[in-house]
């Protein structure tokens, strides 16, 4: 729909082809108004596609009018009316621009024909608008990422050609000395990607603007991850700014993203030596995955080792295992995750956070693989939960207690599989043994229990366990062995009946083969680390 005015000072005449227009085009807005001066204060306040008025009027003629017209950034069209008398007059509103203009009396079908151009030309016209605005609007967001882009591979050390060197000169606003600050910006459970993108670019607000005010500066985002706030600035980096920097982003109250800062040391040629210094504050920054109650880090005081590689550890895979298949499972769970952060990050140097993760992600994914009893589709469903849990992590505490949370899964998992097991049969035999340990047992015993050839258990049993029934038998009374000596003050020789051991001396050598202590020896040494 359009905006029509029509202008003449003859009223009949107006209202007239006000009449035609209106029953041409029904659904159009028809204004009116009687001279130009007139119809200059409607167009004020109103907008007007197609314009049509008279050349001849008291006041202000249609010309006068025309030339004084504001201009509409929408396209408009003007067609003059105009006598054979003034016909002179027509001619030179066209030579000023205005669109087509139209003999009176007006013939119906010359004004239609006229018309339907006017319309024809508006629809190219805007058409042509709308794909500029588009261009324009496209431009406007393709610009910041072009510049974000060539900021990226700057401070990452990829090459430039020469227009995007002088792109950047012009972008950095600065030359000379400076630092690299490096904003870890992480979601704790936020799962709205748009309010944590909103949550990032306050951050930098914030950031631009504290540190633009001691000096020149840059921020942007980091192309290979979104995560990375990363400023390039002149100012002195010194305490009373760190400690604006850490106050407004603290003030902020951002409780939904874990905020940690990294600063380079300064340098005489930020342009040559970014890349560096942007290894050393991303490297400081990670402090923060240890350090939750600091924010901002430098990097000369950074105990960070990004060259320290874990390496596989059977004694932590062990006490995993035996977490998870533990008598008091949730104990014991939570004491391993705590025990095996602590044993990763015992030294003087600490690992990146992201080799710590991945090396507990291959722990937990090389238990959920050597558990047996598990269906295909269980393992892949600990797995993908390991995966999901741990690429989220920001912090240590938070990693321990996810360590311990899927422990828990692959334990239930456990519990699940043996409870649904058609060889139920292997565990109803430990658990035998379990309750039986201090009798007389034997493999022949405890087939027979079982209506199984003993032959064909003795071979099924290792091939369950990976070792024999003796092997199983004999751990077991060791374990309540280790428990009798440290909780009672039963004699030895009792202690060994108590386990089913009828010779003493038996027991006395089966227990130092095991263990490299006698009896007494476990008990004294025992008994004198809990009194320490």
């Amino acid at each position: 729909m359009y905006n029509i005015l029509l202008v003449d000072d003859e009223p009949g005449h107006l209202a007239g082809l006000s009449k035609i227009l209106r029953r041409l085009r029904p659904e159009y807005a028809v204004h009116t108004a009687k001279n130009g001066e007139e119809a200059l204060n409607i167009c004020d306040s109103e907008n007007f596609e197609i314009i049509i008025t008279d050349i001849q009027m008291p006041i202000m003629d249609g010309l006068d009018f025309y030339e004084r017209l504001p201009s509409s950034r929408k396209p408009q069209k003007v067609i003059f009316l105009s006598g054979y008398d003034y016909f002179e007059y027509a001619q030179k509103a066209i030579g000023l621009g205005s669109f087509e203009y139209v003999l009176k009396p007006v013939d119906i079908d010359k004004f239609t024909h006229v018309l339907e151009k006017a319309e024809r030309s508006l629809e190219e016209e805007l058409t042509s608008l709308h794909e500029q605005e588009r261009l324009s609007a496209k431009l406007q967001t393709i610009i910041p990422l072009y510049h974000n882009r060539i900021l990226s591979d700057w401070i990452y050390g990829l090459p430039l050609s020469s227009d995007e060197e002088r792109e950047l000169s012009d972008s950095l606003l600065f030359h000379g000395g400076g630092s690299i600050l490096v904003t870890m910006i992480q979601g704790k459970d936020m799962s709205d990607e748009k309010a944590l993108d909103l949550c990032r670019e306050q951050i930098k607000a914030r950031m631009q603007s504290l540190l633009s005010e001691n000096g020149a500066s840059i921020s942007f985002f980091s192309e290979q991850d979104g995560g990375l706030l990363i400023s390039a600035t002149n100012s002195r980096l010194e305490e009373p700014l760190l400690a604006r920097v850490e106050e407004q982003i603290r003030l902020a109250e951002f409780e939904s993203v874990r905020i940690s800062v990294g600063i380079s040391r300064s340098t005489d040629a930020i342009s040559i030596a970014a890349p560096q210094l942007f290894k050393e504050a991303s490297i400081a920054a990670m402090e923060g995955f240890y350090l939750e109650e600091r924010m901002i880090f430098d990097c000369a005081g950074s105990n960070i080792d990004s060259r320290l590689f874990l390496k596989p550890n059977a004694r932590l895979e062990a006490m995993l295992s035996e977490a998870i298949h533990a008598s008091h499972t949730e104990k014991a769970i939570h004491e391993a995750s705590r025990a095996i952060i602590a044993k990763l990050v015992e030294g003087e140097r600490l690992p990146a956070p992201a080799e710590l993760i991945g090396y507990c992600k291959k722990l937990l994914m090389k238990l959920t693989e050597a558990t047996e009893y598990l269906k295909p589709e269980i393992r892949e469903h600990l797995a993908v939960s390991i995966a999901e849990s741990l690429a989220a992590v920001h912090a240590l505490g938070q990693l321990q207690t996810i360590i311990a949370g899927r422990l828990s899964d692959i334990s239930a998992a456990i519990t699940e599989a043996r409870r649904d097991s058609k060889e139920m049969v292997i565990f109803k035999c430990l658990a035998y043994m379990e309750e039986h340990y201090m009798e007389d047992l034997s493999l022949e015993s405890v087939s027979a229990v079982f209506h199984f050839n003993s032959s064909y258990f003795c071979h099924y049993f290792k091939s369950k366990l990976n070792i024999n029934f003796s092997q199983y038998l004999t751990q077991i009374r060791l374990t309540k062995a280790k428990e009798l000596l440290e909780q009672s003050n039963d004699k030895v020789y009792q202690v060994a009946s108590q386990l089913g051991y009828q010779d003493v001396k038996y027991f006395n050598r089966v227990f130092k083969k095991e263990f490299g202590l006698t009896p007494e020896e476990y008990r004294s040494i025992a008994r004198s680390m809990k009194r320490g």
